[in-house]
């Protein structure tokens, strides 16, 4: 088959040409759009869960939440295995799958199982909800968000953050979800004072169903007065501490007892578990999450130019500082492995030049190289590996494996020409050419065979 494959190669020499622009062709192609990323992602197919209960006990989340929502994920099709975790106000299940499993089919399937669990959940402990679609490398972009003058507080910078920066950075193509950390979540807090709700009878029920029932938008359908239609609204939102304090709680002998009346309102940070500092201080940081699958050069570089439109929305003297930056590694990958290849490609060139003493030999052997790489980016774009630090160190490593096979023709093939030139018969190259490629072309495919088996079980 082999020695079928060489005779045909040498009879049609132009289908070999238009072969050979094809694979240039789809090589290029798919080096421009194979995901580029520093390291390869090896995190399984995974879909998370996560409940929150504040101040829920751990054995009472695991008792009331873990359990019926592990038990129901057990039962789907394509899991490996259920892992949970129960911590103080937080239940976390992890429903790992099969590797061929297609990563949104999975999590359509735990949305869809998750519909069935909430009506077995008891009412008031929290709502459970799917984890971003990213996996452990999916943070590519480190950022903080910081004051100039100092003037704005950690929960104003978390608010202009999570309610201004994060908005717009979530609009980045290829980002899954943008994470705060540190400074304080602004709340409006009630805080009651029991010995007041005992002097008006009153108990914090009440005064939660009234906060409740006062803080609404309601339509009042509309109203035709002549030839013109007006549209009722009732507005009933509270925008300040002012609105939450005057809000009626009771009525007695006449007289309305106010939230005020029995409670203090107030702007104040929620509480909190953690914190984040930078060079001491405490600071306010966001993190960009990349879906699976995506490029992580392309994703890094759509979250900075969404930077630059979120910058333009804050304040005056409120920046967006970059800390961590997934590209510049990435980049630096991409130089390492880019410089070991020309090097190689150059050492391989010189030494064959040395060796043959002829150039145009070494250059049919020099054509293999970007011709065997080409071929092994459609591979991976087809395989869905990504172009990374190993991966392409894979392909450094292989250049001498790589130009072996054209190295051992090329010089059978040498050797064949100079023997018919000293005899001084008449020369038929491609003939001489076909039966050097026959002597060695089962033995240059056994050896490369066997070094593909031995590379393969080496890296399992």
């Amino acid at each position: 088959m082999l020695n079928a494959i060489v005779d045909a190669s040498l009879r049609y020499k132009v289908l070999v040409l238009v072969a050979f622009a094809v694979v240039i062709g789809l090589g290029v192609q798919a080096f421009r759009q194979v995901p580029v990323d520093a390291f390869p992602d090896v995190t399984p197919i995974q879909v998370s869960i996560y409940t929150e209960s504040p101040g829920l006990a751990a054995e009472d989340v695991e008792k009331l939440l873990t359990t019926p929502i592990e038990g129901g994920m057990a039962g789907l099709p394509g899991v490996e295995e259920v892992r949970s975790v129960s911590l103080f106000g937080l239940s976390y299940v992890a429903v790992y799958f099969k590797d061929n499993v297609d990563i949104y089919f999975a999590r359509r399937l735990v949305g869809e199982k998750l519909q069935d669990v909430k009506g077995r959940l008891p009412q008031g402990y929290g709502e459970p909800v799917l984890g971003p679609n990213s996996s452990g490398l999916g943070q590519v972009f480190w950022y903080t968000i910081e004051s100039a003058d100092k003037k704005l507080s950690a929960m104003d910078l978390r608010t202009l953050h999570d309610w201004t920066v994060r908005l717009i950075l979530r609009t980045a193509p290829g980002v899954d979800d943008i994470v705060s950390w540190g400074g304080h979540q602004k709340q409006y807090q009630v805080q009651i004072d029991p010995r007041q709700l005992i002097k008006y009878g009153l108990s914090f029920k009440q005064v939660m169903e009234r906060l409740t029932a006062n803080n609404k938008q309601v339509g009042g359908q509309s109203i035709n007065l002549g030839s013109e239609q007006y549209l009722v609204r009732g507005l009933g939102l509270v925008s300040t501490t002012k609105d939450i304090a005057g809000i009626v709680v009771a009525e007695r002998n006449g007289a309305p007892i106010y939230v005020r009346d029995v409670a203090q309102v107030k702007e104040a940070p929620a509480p909190r578990f953690g914190a984040v500092t930078k060079d001491g201080q405490e600071a306010v940081l966001g993190i960009a999450l990349a879906r699976v699958n995506e490029n992580a050069q392309a994703v890094v570089d759509a979250v900075k130019a969404k930077l630059v439109v979120a910058q333009a929305a804050l304040p005056k003297g409120v920046t967006l500082v970059p800390n961590y930056d997934r590209a510049e590694l990435v980049q630096k990958a991409l130089r390492t492995a880019e410089s070991s290849l020309v090097e190689g490609a150059i050492l391989v060139a010189v030494i064959l030049f040395l060796f043959l003493g002829e150039f145009r030999s070494a250059i049919v052997v020099i054509i293999t190289l970007p011709l065997a790489m080409l071929i092994a980016f459609i591979l991976m774009q087809q395989f869905g590996v990504s172009a990374n630090l190993m991966s392409l160190a894979g392909l450094a490593i292989g250049t001498g494996m790589m130009v072996d096979g054209a190295v051992v023709l090329v010089e059978n093939s040498f050797r064949l020409l100079s023997h018919a030139r000293e005899s001084g018969k008449p020369i038929n190259k491609t003939h001489l050419i076909l039966e050097a490629a026959r002597e060695v072309i089962n033995p240059i495919a056994l050896r490369s065979s066997s070094s593909s088996s031995s590379s393969c079980r080496c890296s399992r």
